[in-house]
């Protein structure tokens, strides 16, 4: 990278980038509008990609030690790649040499300030990161709360703020003392929509949920659903994660092992696509923690873009778009009798033809081509060539 032209942004993630939907769209309307963008990415996680690839129009460098290239199983793999990018990235950071550093959540501008980078950085706060609920992925513990003050000064010393939702913005700008930040929604690229995979329920109403199969997300009470739900309705799961094997014993036990359908993950553009398969989709975090409770999440939006309804759970700003634009029916994501109640109002057939309507006028105002507007008049402030 050391003899490219020096680029206008580089992106740090902690993610391989490919199956990053906010980094990938992010960074693609940066290079269509003419940007160099390289975009660093930390494989913390299963067999490593190539350590450079080209990706919808930006450059991705993946950091990796050499003698880490081979897959290492479990946690050991994991943390021995997190301490190693944690060395290695401030030196990759340096290297690029990059007119402005975008910082995806709290570690990522750890590491850009810990580089000593000393050019303009946009501060992209995924969540509250500190807020999150314990054994989520960056799970609250000791460790996290001692670097928990760090952020404010961080956050201020950026050059701009960008958040997912309306709520995180203004906790955002109590906790951290910072003027408000953009709100940049996780909606989904319409443009770009991938090809489906397709899947087959035997002809019955399909219940879908997109992403991870993990904790925190209620899905043994959504499989449970299913044994209150009448036969000619199934459950399509369209991903993968740890719970796949207990969640397919649990619907044997419950008698509706017939009516769970797994698909493997599909790519970030497919999404969408996929999920419009089905009648209805499902969203259920529930309010434990405050991050939950004000998260917008990828969910939402592929449900809006495929054109389906959404069953939701009560988190705050999950449920004022989704009545604000009359998008499905809401139930208490604890209850599975509560789940299939909703379901099944959201499956009548009346409800059913106005909650797809209602979808299809949402996405013309809920979609990337306008959220990405913000972007641009961001970059173009802070380039200084507006």
């Amino acid at each position: 990278m050391s003899s490219s032209p020096r680029p206008d942004v580089v992106v740090l993630v902690h993610t391989d980038v490919r199956s990053d939907g906010r980094v990938r769209k992010e960074a693609a309307t940066l290079a269509a509008q003419g940007r160099r963008v390289v975009v660093v990415g930390m494989s913390l996680a299963g067999p490593l990609p190539p350590p450079i690839e080209q990706m919808d129009g930006f450059t991705v460098v993946r950091v990796a030690p050499r003698l880490l290239r081979r897959a290492l199983p479990g946690k050991t793999g994991r943390r021995l790649r997190l301490l190693a990018s944690l060395v290695l990235v401030p030196v990759q950071l340096r290297r690029l040499k990059g007119r402005v550093y975008h910082a995806h959540d709290f570690l990522e501008l750890l590491l850009v300030n810990l580089a000593g980078i000393r050019r303009p950085v946009v501060y992209d706060s995924h969540e509250l990161y500190f807020d999150q609920k314990i054994g989520s992925r960056f799970a609250l513990n000791d460790l996290m709360q001692l670097l928990r003050p760090l952020e404010k000064p961080l956050a201020r010393r950026a050059a701009a703020v960008i958040t997912v939702s309306e709520p995180i913005a203004d906790r955002l700008a109590q906790t951290l003392g910072i003027p408000r930040p953009i709100v940049l929604q996780n909606a989904v690229d319409l443009r770009h929509a991938g090809p489906p995979v397709v899947f087959s329920a035997g002809g019955r109403k399909i219940v879908a949920h997109t992403g991870a199969l993990s904790l925190g997300r209620h899905l043994p009470e959504l499989v449970e659903s299913l044994a209150h739900l009448p036969d000619e309705i199934a459950l399509v799961l369209i991903g993968g994660g740890p719970l796949k094997a207990a969640l397919l014993e649990q619907a044997a036990r419950l008698g509706v092992g017939d009516r769970l359908i797994i698909v493997p993950p599909v790519p970030v553009n497919s999404v969408s696509p996929t999920l419009a398969q089905a009648d209805c989709a499902a969203l259920l975090f529930a309010p434990d923690s405050p991050n939950y409770q004000l998260a917008l999440p990828n969910k939402f939006f592929e449900a809006v873009a495929a054109g389906v309804p959404l069953v939701y759970g009560t988190t705050q700003e999950v449920g004022r778009l989704a009545r604000e634009y009359d998008l499905g029916v809401g139930c208490d994501p604890t209850a599975p009798r509560s789940i299939a109640e909703a379901i099944q109002t959201i499956l009548r057939p009346e409800n059913l033809a106005r909650y797809r309507e209602n979808a299809v006028k949402a996405r013309e105002i809920l979609n990337w081509e306008q959220e990405e507007k913000k972007l641009v008049a961001l970059y173009r402030r802070i380039l200084g060539d507006e």
